[in-house]
């Protein structure tokens, strides 16, 4: 894999179907990701993740990760990616239409608890939703197989909680994981066409540094998977207790958004896009 290749221009979409405006560039999403290392430190010294947030009553669903308030603010769910939303997925509208209808119903059953965690450049609150009896309201769109975790900007156990749901639904093909376009794909074969979010197994060959990245190659030829991880957050990995050093020869799951450097590549700014199996 040639390394130091930046995400292709044909990524940067209209709104809407743009998953950088929603997910974010790698230089907005940097600056997430370092907003959800604050938040998972200020988690860890509360011993878990804050509760308490602001009450909101009269939300509508204005998408089917979007929240619309009272107050005229728009809310993103932050922690999920819908496959048929900004993912290309088999009968996406379909898709797309059951997350919103599961949305609609968690949103019906009374007041929300939201913690804003930051803001997107679209002006939208990210935040993490929870209903009248505490339950993620993330965690439910993932366990039902509606949409893939993805722990962007989350406390370590807030992600953990989806994790384990994505887990659940996995074992049991609920949803999306019963096609295998949007199920676990194999290091060995996964493609970068089309640009997609995706979740990618397989063990790690070799480890490589260029100045700005850090390297994770699932195979010995240039157009094999890689992962890279921008070298100013090799950091808060080891922080999180990951060292990409010492990741050759794991085999690992990991997840985000596939596109094409001389083969199929994927960029992980939060270590909790990691999961080590082995």
């Amino acid at each position: 894999m040639t390394p130091g290749l930046g995400i292709p221009c044909s990524i940067l979409l209209s709104y809407g179907r743009d998953p950088a405006a929603l997910y974010g560039s790698a230089a907005r999403r940097g600056k997430l990701a370092r907003r959800g290392l604050l938040l998972a430190l200020a988690a860890a010294l509360l011993a878990g993740p804050a509760r308490g947030g602001e009450r909101v009553s009269g939300a509508v669903v204005d998408g089917p990760d979007r929240l619309r308030l009272a107050d005229g603010r728009i809310v993103r769910l932050l922690g999920l990616v819908v496959p048929g939303d900004l993912a290309p997925a088999p009968d996406g509208p379909e898709r797309v239409a059951a997350a919103r209808r599961r949305l609609e119903e968690l949103v019906a059953a009374g007041p929300l608890e939201l913690d804003v965690l930051g803001e997107d450049r679209l002006g939208r609150v990210l935040g993490r939703v929870r209903t009248a009896d505490g339950r993620l309201v993330q965690r439910e769109l993932v366990a039902a197989g509606l949409a893939w975790a993805f722990p962007d900007g989350l406390d370590r156990a807030s992600a953990g909680e989806l994790l384990a749901a994505e887990a659940e639904a996995r074992a049991a093909r609920r949803g999306l994981w019963a096609e295998p376009s949007l199920a676990v794909q194999n290091a060995d074969r996964v493609t970068a066409e089309p640009l997609r979010f995706a979740v990618v197994e397989g063990r790690v060959a070799r480890i490589g540094r260029s100045e700005a990245f850090g390297y994770l190659d699932f195979g010995a030829g240039r157009r094999d998977f890689t992962v890279r991880i921008p070298a100013a957050a090799l950091a808060n990995f080891r922080r999180a207790g990951l060292e990409p050093d010492r990741l050759a020869g794991r085999r690992l799951r990991v997840r985000g958004w596939l596109f094409e450097a001389g083969g199929a590549m994927m960029e992980v700014e939060e270590a909790l896009q990691i999961e080590v199996l082995e």
